[in-house]
């Protein structure tokens, strides 16, 4: 089994260098907000009625952050959109956000369009590709990155620019309220954490080896439950599943019970930031968990806040997901059944 200390044995099968990548998250997430601090958007302060997100994979993380983290705030609904189609009642009044790293997704050039027709506001981030002309050509107020930390190039490795970069641009638009303050806090934090975080992703990678990662989360870490979920499909290439508190209680705990012997490993996303009844089923789902002969990962952020909390554990998942890639003898980097699909759908 390849020696998970040694940089030489993990460059064989790790070329794009996803391990230097995951190293400067952190860099890359500073180097967002600064970004989109200079960028020339204008308020739209009480000019919006509802939020349409769209994104496929990676690219939805952001605004699955945001709606996890500052939903609760917003006076208006959101909607994520990972298809091709926007919903009727879009128009206007609408801010449509369109997100693809590469700026080639299909799905989210398709609800361009609709949005340009419905002439509804909107917003884009992306690295370039069409999109970015499309941002152009139409006056869009964009987020257009360089990726320059991003060294693998790999969309999932660019959470710095697509989530944090959204914060940024929800900021300047006057649609959530975070502090420049807020934000520096919990990047200091997590360098001061990244160490730590490594070790514990590294020694508890091994334990998932051969074991079905099932993720639950809630509240404002439901975003990273996600992201979790799907970093362990692409990285580690394994199969996941995800959960949210509350509703898993209402289903998922007689589930538990066959078949028996199953190779489940339950890794809980807590949080001390959690509201009590949460707090509550938390305890209580892990005791069910448990009970049923399964075993558990019980993780606790120890972030003094909801963003200091959301860095840390996405800061975790990559790590603890590149990790068990490399333990599986993967490159991290590359999605050979993901690109099969996309030759095959596009002939």
């Amino acid at each position: 089994m390849i020696d998970l200390n040694n940089l030489e044995e993990i460059k064989k099968i790790d070329p794009a260098d996803t391990y230097k990548t995951t190293s400067l998250a952190n860099e890359q997430a500073k180097a967002a907000w600064e970004q989109v601090k200079n960028l020339d958007i204008p308020s739209l302060k009480g000019q919006v009625k509802s939020v349409i997100f769209c994104g496929m994979g990676a690219s939805i993380y952001g605004a699955l952050v945001l709606k996890a983290i500052k939903g609760d705030t917003l006076p208006f609904p959101i909607e994520v959109i990972s298809d091709y189609h926007l919903p009727t009642y879009a128009d206007e009044s609408t801010l449509v956000v369109l997100t693809s790293y590469s700026g080639t997704t299909e799905e989210v050039l398709s609800c361009a369009q609709e949005a340009k027709g419905k002439k509804t506001k909107m917003l884009v981030l992306t690295k370039g590709g069409p999109l970015a002309e499309f941002a152009r050509e139409n006056n869009v107020p964009a987020y257009i990155f360089d990726g320059k930390f991003n060294l693998s190039s790999t969309p999932r490795l660019g959470n710095g620019y697509t989530v944090i970069g959204l914060l940024g641009l929800f900021k300047k638009l006057e649609i959530i309220d975070i502090s420049d303050e807020e934000m520096k806090k919990a990047f200091d934090y997590l360098d001061t954490q990244l160490e730590d975080i490594k070790h514990e992703a590294l020694k508890e990678s091994e334990i998932f080896v051969n074991r079905i990662p099932i993720v639950i989360a809630a509240e404002h870490l439901a975003g990273n439950g996600q992201i979790l979920r799907n970093q362990f499909n692409e990285t580690s290439k394994a199969f996941s599943a995800l959960y949210l508190v509350p509703d898993l209680n209402h289903h998922l705990m007689e589930g538990l019970q066959f078949p028996k012997d199953s190779k489940l490993y339950f890794l809980v996303l807590n949080s001390h930031l959690y509201s009590p009844k949460i707090k509550k089923r938390m305890e209580l789902t892990v005791e069910v968990i448990k009970q049923n002969g399964h075993e558990v990962i019980n993780s606790f952020p120890m972030g003094k806040t909801k963003i200091e909390e959301f860095l840390e554990t996405l800061t975790y998942g990559s790590w603890l997901t590149l990790y068990l890639g490399l333990r599986y003898n993967q490159n991290p980097a590359i999605n050979p059944w993901v690109d099969w699909f996309k030759a095959q759908l596009s002939k």
